[in-house]
């Protein structure tokens, strides 16, 4: 190098040609590489552990199999697997990863099972490892070991609820078959007792019928047709039981027709006109319409309104009034059957349409099994309709039932 030649300080010697920074940054490079993909396998291990556990709940219905499945997925998914070892503690009972060894380096979580502390999982390390951010466990492992947690309290309480659930459909199914059971035997009973009372009724009307035309004597002619009377009344008790039976069950014979409204009420007043008039009841026909027609079955009808008025001249005082009213819509038709009588109180009318009831208020000549307005009741509803009851007392009763309106063509 000449005198005039000056040594360029500017940048370092190499004699190698190597460029330093560039190596630098690639090692850098490199380490955060590496770095990231350990947390990825580590995040990866974690989430496999908590499928793991969800896949345990979808392949077994036991509790005691997804908990011994869960303490064997546990070690895993942490950091040093190695030398992890985990606990279930569950109540009275304990679960324990394999070749469990416990230590002072731990760490735990409550389960909580629908608000209540009912047990913990640990995990310990078996060996002293460097210090984190939780002694020698990642702030990730926390999270892990929360969530493990907490998926463990949600499972048992989905299965405790099942157990519960189970057990009430079982107990709901014993008691519904032995309450089909029971009406079946009332059933039974009932046909059986229908027809041990029906075969002598049947025999006494005929009989008592025949009697009546036979005999010559006025005063004997009157005792035969009392006989007759209340030998007739007797069996139609017993078809009203049967009937009301049947409604129980669900299956009273009902045939739907178009009938005209108008005339069936008119014939069901002249039935019952003479025995509104030993009650001193006036009886008042108001309809709404002649010609309307409704589907019913005509006998069934009858038997409807005869029950209501029959009840409605019970409780009529002496000189009372009875009247039926009928109201004509688009799609049905109102009956009510108003009476003047005491009224029926407030806590009686929900339970008068009830089965063998009756009303502690009894009106005059009351008799019967109760079962006169529930057996309007089951062929009302047997109709597609409604029957109910508005009343105050001392100011009658009225009852209302609906029908459907046949479809003019």
């Amino acid at each position: 190098m000449s005198k005039n030649q000056r040594k360029d300080t500017s940048r370092p010697e190499n004699p190698d040609n190597e460029v330093p920074t560039v190596h630098g940054k690639a090692d850098q490079k490199d380490s955060d590489y590496r770095l990231l993909l350990s947390r990825l396998k580590e995040r990866i291990k974690e989430l496999n552990c908590l499928y793991g556990i969800s896949r345990l709940v979808e392949t077994t219905s036991s509790e005691e199999e997804i908990l011994r499945g869960a303490i064997s997925l546990i070690p895993e998914a942490w950091q040093y697997p190695e030398i992890t070892h985990a606990r279930i503690q569950l109540q009275d009972r304990e679960y324990l990863s394999k070749g469990f060894v416990e230590s002072k380096w731990r760490q735990s979580e409550h389960i909580h099972v629908n608000g209540e502390v009912r047990g913990k999982v640990e995990v310990f390390y078996s060996e002293k490892r460097p210090e984190r951010e939780e002694g020698p466990f990642v702030l990730e492992e926390r999270h892990l070991i929360h969530a493990i947690a907490e998926r463990l309290g949600h499972i048992i309480a989905r299965m405790e609820s099942d157990s519960r659930l189970n057990a009430l459909y079982a107990s709901e199914k014993t008691l519904r078959q032995a309450l089909q059971e029971e009406m079946h035997n009332r059933v039974e009973f009932t046909r059986r007792l229908i027809h041990e009372l029906k075969t002598p009724i049947t025999s006494l009307l005929a009989t008592s019928q025949l009697l009546s035309e036979e005999l010559s004597d006025q005063k004997l002619g009157k005792l035969s047709e009392y006989v007759h009377e209340n030998a007739n009344r007797m069996n139609n008790r017993i078809d009203e039981l049967h009937d009301v039976i049947k409604g129980e069950i669900g299956n009273p014979e009902v045939e739907l027709r178009p009938v005209c409204l108008a005339e069936i009420l008119n014939s069901t007043l002249g039935e019952v006109r003479s025995l509104a008039e030993q009650n001193q009841v006036e009886l008042n026909l108001v309809i709404e319409g002649e010609n309307t027609r409704v589907m019913a079955d005509a006998v069934r009808l009858r038997q409807i309104l005869l029950n209501l008025l029959n009840n409605a001249f019970k409780y009529t005082s002496g000189r009372g009034n009875v009247e039926i009213r009928t109201f004509a819509e688009t799609n049905k038709v109102t009956v009510q059957v108003q009476d003047n009588g005491p009224g029926i109180p407030k806590d009686e009318q929900e339970r008068i349409f009830e089965p063998y009831y009756r009303s502690p208020h009894k009106g005059k000549n009351s008799h019967g099994l109760g079962i006169g307005l529930a057996l309007c009741k089951v062929l009302v509803t047997a109709h597609g309709g409604t029957i109910w009851v508005q009343s105050e007392p001392g100011d009658g009763a009225a009852f209302f039932f609906t029908l459907k309106r046949a479809i003019e063509e």
